[in-house]
């Protein structure tokens, strides 16, 4: 029988990040955050176009955008994991949804 162990620590973001992250940015902007993973490139590619977004419960008359998205191709060179990678779009997509408030017409 194996012995169970904690998971290896690591030096930056890791998944438990990510969902911290995602899911106070749910509820601080009141709206529905994803992360989207898709393959990048033509033929056989290793990068993945990594889509950060926020889709919001928009009324008649509102000028906040009922979708705000950010996306970034990994590999890159700033980001040594994909959850690092993902962690940055969520704080970009936080930045983002605060220029959108800015930007907003006020009546």
């Amino acid at each position: 029988m194996s012995k169970k162990q904690w998971a290896k620590s690591t030096n930056g973001p890791d998944e438990i990040d990510v969902m911290a992250l995602l899911t106070a940015i749910s509820a601080v902007h009141e709206g529905h955050v994803e992360i989207v993973l898709r393959r990048f490139g033509i033929g056989f590619s290793p990068s993945i176009m990594v889509c950060c977004q926020a889709t919001f419960d928009v009324v008649d008359g509102s000028s906040l955008p009922a979708l705000v998205a950010v996306e970034n191709a990994w590999p890159c060179s700033e980001h040594q994991t994909l959850w690092a990678h993902v962690y940055d779009g969520l704080h970009r997509l936080d930045s983002a949804i605060q220029t959108s408030y800015e930007q907003m017409k006020l009546p």
